[in-house]
């Protein structure tokens, strides 16, 4: 009889931890869900935004309870054809995180 109770607690225990974890997930967007904070970051780094590409987020889903929080990352742009590819990364807060296939604007002297 001890043997099962203690069981069932570990069964709950661990199956309380398993869904408490966040999952990461990264999902294609549309150009209007990409914060204006990051468009003008992009387009202030490396100029306009490329046609023909796509943007990404990452994020991570938290339960809690019954409810379920999306926590944004990072967002990520792409490009891909036969002759180039682009792959330029922001975190949540404007900041440049990572760029492949694209020159940095030259910034003034300050």
């Amino acid at each position: 009889m001890k043997k099962s109770i203690l069981l069932l607690v570990l069964f709950a225990g661990l199956t309380a931890s398993v869904t408490a974890q966040s999952l990461r997930q990264t999902e294609k967007i549309d150009d209007n869900q990409v914060p204006v904070e990051i468009q003008k970051a992009f387009q202030k780094d490396f100029g306009k935004i490329p046609d023909d590409g796509y943007w990404t987020a990452s994020f991570t889903v938290e339960h809690n309870g019954a409810r379920s929080v999306a926590k944004p990352l990072s967002y990520t742009y792409h490009k891909k054809n036969k002759n180039e590819k682009i792959e330029v990364r922001y975190t949540v807060d404007g900041k440049l995180d990572f760029a492949k296939g694209l020159e940095r604007s030259k910034e003034p002297n300050s």
